[in-house]
């Protein structure tokens, strides 16, 4: 099995997606839980160009992204009440796991084997690295949404940056602030204990 230099298989199971009411008190709560962290925090960011269910939308949302292990775990908080994935959880279920991310390396291919199963595309984006994500909705197939996500040279070394600075990680530091996806490069180095 081919593995990504952050210890995941390719094609696999990488990532926990959670709806979260208090972005700030979940990564304290993840943390003294399940020893995720440090933290790589997107604040109320604009997130442009969702195609959310046939049409098109944004989103002010946080995101948060620190590693338990190899498993990243992101942190979600929708700050308003734009149509999206996320508000559709939270009006139906309420907080908590939203999506299991694949991370995949030819995206048509497995976008469109997860279609055959007859997963249907809830949400399309792409980030600012470039790369595509979609949110399958697998119509209680599956416990939770699928997020399939096309990983690049690009993504793979920032999940392994954000998986190394968990390594040994003494808790120092445990925020850090990101305004795009390639800040994570400058901030994932450990904190040096002078």
């Amino acid at each position: 099995m081919a593995l990504f230099n952050f210890g995941q298989p390719v094609n696999g199971h990488c990532q926990f997606g959670f709806i979260v009411e208090d972005i700030q008190k979940a990564m304290g709560s993840f943390t003294r839980h399940v020893n995720a962290g440090p933290w790589f925090l997107m604040e109320r960011i604009q997130i442009r160009d969702v195609n959310y269910r046939g049409r098109v939308t944004q989103i002010n949302a946080s995101l948060a992204y620190g590693n338990s292990g190899h498993v990243q775990v992101e942190l979600i908080q929708q700050h308003d009440d734009a149509p999206s994935v996320f508000t559709e959880m939270i009006s139906t279920r309420g907080y908590g796991l939203h999506h299991q991310g694949v991370a995949v390396k030819d995206f048509d291919v497995e976008l469109g084997r997860f279609k055959e199963m007859g997963h249907e595309v809830a949400a399309y984006a792409v980030n600012d690295i470039p790369s595509r994500a979609a949110f399958l909705d697998t119509k209680g197939e599956f416990p939770t949404m699928i997020e399939v996500m096309e990983t690049n040279e690009t993504v793979e070394a920032m999940f392994a940056a954000i998986y190394h600075a968990s390594v040994g990680w003494n808790g120092r530091n445990p925020v850090r602030g990101i305004s795009r996806y390639s800040d994570v490069f400058r901030l994932a180095a450990p904190v040096v204990d002078e």
